[in-house]
């Protein structure tokens, strides 16, 4: 038996005045259906955790399909600008070299 079995078993002997097989029998079936109750809330938990961290991960694909598309446009944005730089260095270069 284990501890918990043991503390129920000793205070439904002594307290309770039952005899050895009906306090064990209690303990025993009180410890299993506390055994049975936190395996059921374990199992709901856990699939409710699975749900939790799906739904997040859809959240974070999204986000980073998101910061992806503005990272894209900027760069786009970056290289336009700098070959529209490059282009007017090489005319104003080109204007002042002509005699």
């Amino acid at each position: 038996m284990r501890t918990v079995e043991i503390k129920l078993y000793d205070i439904f002997r002594k307290d309770l005045k039952l005899d050895d097989d009906r306090a064990r029998f209690l303990a025993e079936v009180i410890q299993e259906t506390v055994k049975a109750e936190v395996s059921n809330r374990h199992v709901e938990y856990k699939s409710q955790l699975k749900e939790d961290i799906f739904k997040i991960e859809i959240q974070l694909n999204s986000k980073i399909e998101q910061s992806k598309t503005d990272m894209i446009k900027w760069m786009f944005a970056f290289w336009v600008g700098s070959t529209i730089t490059t282009l007017g260095g090489l005319l104003a270069i080109l204007k002042f070299m002509k005699p």
